[in-house]
C-alpha cells in the first residue's frame, strides 16, 4: 500500500488566496479538542526556490498555511513565527489553528470613532440570555469578525448544530474579555459543547479550503463503531502518564462569607486509607452559601479527584485502518495492550476518547500520536 502524499500551501490570510506550494521537511502538527493546534516545519531554501519571496510568503500574522493529505485538507492556521538561518538556508515556521487568532481578540461591540478614555467601558455589553451555547459561540466569532480588519473568513453557515444547553452570558466591555478564552469557557462547563476550528474542502470549488467552526451536540465524534487500536498491531507504542498531584480523599467547597462566617462543605472518602493512600485535601471556592449546593460541589470535586489521573498517549500507523483520514478529534476508540507487556503485565483493554492528534508525516512513514482523554488510574 502506497503512503499518502502530504503537501503544503501558503495562502494570504485576508483573502484566502493560495500564493505558493512549498516543500517542507520536519513537519509536525496537532489537532486538539477544544483548543488550538500547532504546526511546525522547516523550509529549505536554495537554487530551486530563488523565484520565491520567502520573506513575504512567511510573514507572521499576514500569511496562513494549509496541510493536505492527498486531496483532503487536514490542517490550516495562521503563521505566527518564523526564523531564518543564513547558515543552513532554512526558514523555521510556527503556526497556530484559527482558534489562536481569537486569543488575540477581545469580546467588544463595535467601537465608536475616536473613543474617549471613558467611552469603551460604558458601551453596551454583548449579552445572551437563554441562548443555545453553540449559538453563543457562533455569535462571539461573528462579533469578532464584524470589526474592521477582524474578518479572517471563518464560515459560520456550514455548521448550524445545536446542543440543547441554554446559557446566559454577559461580557462587560470594561473586562476586555479574551474571545478565545471565552470560547474555551463554554466548552469547560458541565454539559459544555465540544468545539474545534478546522478546514474543509471548499464548498464553492475554490482552490483553498474553507475555514470552519465545528461544534458538537454537545460532543463531537464519529458515528457508528469505535476505532480499535492494539499494541503490536495498528498501535506501535504507548505512554502511560499518571499524575497524583490533584488526587483528593477530602474536598472542601468554600462559599461566600467572611472570616468566622465562611460556609465550608466537606466530603471525604476514607476507604482509600485502608489500601495505602494517605489523606489528601483540596479546596475550591464557589459563589453563594447554600449548604446543599456547596455539599454537592464538595462531593463532586472529591469524586472527580478520587484517584490519580492518567493521560494515555499512543502512536499508531496512519496508513492502516483506521487511517489518518478516518480519525478525528472527539472520536471514541478502544486501546488493547496484550497481557505480558512489561508495564501492564496483565494487559489492559479499555475505552479511550481522542482529544488530540499529532501528525508526523514523512516520505517513509505516516505516524499519528493520539492523546486520550484523562482517565482515573484504577487500582485493582
Amino acid at each position: 500500500m502506497a503512503l499518502p502524499v502530504y503537501r503544503y500551501q501558503i495562502a494570504d490570510l485576508a483573502t484566502n488566496r493560495i500564493l505558493e506550494d512549498v516543500r517542507l521537511t520536519g513537519v509536525s502538527f496537532n489537532k486538539p479538542l477544544n483548543g488550538s493546534g500547532r504546526f511546525d516545519a522547516t523550509w529549505k531554501l536554495g537554487a530551486k526556490t530563488r523565484h520565491l519571496d520567502a520573506y513575504d510568503l512567511t510573514m507572521p500574522t499576514r500569511r496562513c498555511i494549509y496541510a493536505w493529505r492527498d486531496d483532503r485538507p487536514m490542517w490550516g492556521g495562521i503563521i505566527w513565527t518564523r526564523k531564518y538561518s543564513s547558515t543552513s538556508q532554512t526558514v523555521t515556521i510556527g503556526a497556530g489553528e484559527w482558534w489562536s487568532y481569537f486569543d488575540h481578540r477581545a469580546v467588544l461591540p463595535l467601537l465608536p470613532a475616536s473613543p474617549g478614555i471613558f467611552d469603551l467601558a460604558g458601551l453596551a455589553a454583548p449579552s445572551y440570555a437563554g441562548i443555545d451555547q453553540n449559538q453563543i459561540a457562533r455569535n462571539l466569532v461573528a462579533l469578532a469578525q464584524s470589526h474592521t480588519g477582524g474578518d479572517i473568513g471563518i464560515r459560520l453557515d456550514l455548521d448550524t448544530t445545536t446542543s440543547g444547553q441554554l446559557r446566559d452570558r454577559t461580557y462587560p466591555p470594561y473586562k476586555l474579555s479574551n474571545a478565545g478564552e471565552m470560547l474555551r469557557n463554554l466548552t469547560g462547563v458541565i454539559g459544555g459543547q465540544d468545539m474545534v476550528f478546522d478546514v474543509a474542502a471548499s464548498s464553492t470549488g475554490a482552490a483553498a479550503p474553507d475555514r470552519v467552526l465545528l461544534q458538537g451536540t454537545p460532543w463531537l465524534g464519529q458515528q457508528g463503531s469505535s476505532h480499535v487500536w492494539e499494541l503490536t498491531g495498528s498501535a506501535t507504542s504507548y505512554e502511560w502518564d499518571s499524575d497524583g498531584t490533584r488526587m483528593a480523599t477530602r474536598a472542601y467547597a468554600v462559599g461566600e462569607g467572611v472570616d468566622l462566617g465562611t460556609p465550608i462543605a466537606v466530603s471525604e472518602d476514607s476507604s482509600k486509607y485502608a489500601i495505602g493512600f494517605p489523606l489528601l485535601e483540596l479546596d475550591t471556592s464557589y459563589d453563594g452559601d447554600d449548604p446543599d449546593v456547596l455539599g454537592a460541589h464538595a462531593q463532586g470535586d472529591q469524586e472527580a479527584a478520587r484517584l490519580p489521573v492518567v493521560l494515555p498517549r499512543f502512536v499508531v500507523r496512519g496508513d492502516v485502518p483506521p487511517t489518518a483520514a478516518d480519525v478525528s478529534r472527539g472520536d471514541d476508540g478502544r486501546l488493547i495492550i496484550p497481557a505480558g507487556d512489561l508495564f501492564h503485565r496483565r494487559g489492559w483493554d479499555g475505552p479511550v476518547r481522542v482529544v488530540d492528534i499529532k501528525y508526523s508525516p514523512s516520505a517513509s512513514a505516516e505516524r499519528l500520536e493520539i492523546t486520550a482523554a484523562p482517565m482515573l488510574d484504577d487500582v485493582a
